[in-house]
């Protein structure tokens, strides 16, 4: 069963996340896991008082399911998705591993605007904090009204990419059936590398199952700005990304593009984790020299591939 373990919090975009997790669970299709994580207040609460509490706002949290499933849904996609309701008193960023671990979250849907712990982040500070505590791909969304994407951009160094990450992105074809464009940026100074580049293009598009595929080798000095620009002309209206660190993630979400409020900042984002998965445990030495064989021969194969 896929799921979706979606964080709300008080803030005016917190509608927008749902309503869009709810177009997605209906088109995958995926249950979805609210979660919910109270503010602790400055004076402490009892037992029976904060039990109270979490009460109130599950009912509140309901009411909103219920609006939002029959007001932007027709009536037999919303009796369609499934919702469990998780709801904690303290910050989120202490309970999110457990829950996405509990449930066996696909995908962590979350506002890119999102407030913790009664304190409002800069929009992407929060959702960097968050990415680093799980092992799923998360979900920004931006504040505002939208339709599922038809128009996809993946952008990424793909020549360091670890070819492990993409079988968990192609996961995801389902559901984002859309044509998909893989954008590699060069700087001038390394023009000696685009052969090394297009065959790492090529070796992506090997490993991932969108129906449509598009390649693109660009040369730019400033890759996020050209990642902006690229989305732009082609009006994408979702973004995947692999940062490999926490500060190249925080990097797209600077206050001077959220401020201009630069295109990518202004459609959702889909994070990818940047690492590979768990290695495999194997019962002999044969088996752990067969799996390591594995990738190098559909390394081989996306190269031959690349160069007919």
């Amino acid at each position: 069963m896929k799921t979706l373990l979606v964080s709300l919090d008080h803030t005016a975009a917190t509608e927008h996340t749902l309503a869009y997790a709810n177009k997605l669970a209906v088109r995958w299709p995926a249950e979805i896991v609210l979660l919910y994580c109270h503010p602790t207040p400055a004076e402490p609460l009892t037992e029976a008082a904060t039990a109270a509490v979490l009460a109130a706002e599950e009912q509140r949290l309901r009411s909103l399911v219920e609006r939002l499933r029959y007001q932007q849904l027709t009536r037999q996609d919303g009796r369609r998705i499934r919702y469990r309701y998780r709801l904690h008193s303290g910050c989120l960023h202490d309970h999110v591993r457990a829950e996405a671990a509990l449930c066996g979250a696909d995908m962590l849907v979350m506002g890119l605007e999102h407030v913790d712990c009664g304190r409002e982040e800069a929009p992407g500070n929060h959702a960097a904090a968050i990415r680093e505590l799980v092992d799923c791909p998360v979900l920004l969304v931006p504040p505002g009204r939208r339709t599922l994407p038809n128009r996809l951009v993946f952008a990424a160094d793909f020549s360091a990419l670890p070819l492990a990450v993409l079988p968990r992105a192609s996961a995801l074809a389902e559901a984002f059936p859309a044509p998909l464009e893989l954008v590699q940026f060069y700087a001038p100074y390394e023009r000696n590398r685009r052969r090394a580049l297009k065959l790492a293009l090529g070796r992506a598009a090997a490993q991932l199952t969108w129906p449509v595929i598009g390649r693109h080798l660009l040369e730019d000095d400033a890759p996020l700005e050209g990642t902006g620009d690229f989305c732009a002309r082609t009006q994408a209206q979702l973004l995947l990304i692999a940062p490999t660190s926490q500060a190249e993630l925080l990097r797209y979400f600077d206050a001077c593009y959220t401020a201009t409020r630069a295109y990518h900042t202004c459609i959702p984002v889909l994070v990818l984790p940047a690492t590979a998965p768990a290695t495999a445990v194997t019962c002999c030495d044969k088996c752990t020299e067969r799996l390591a064989q594995t990738p190098r021969t559909l390394a081989s194969n996306a190269e031959l591939a690349a160069g007919l």
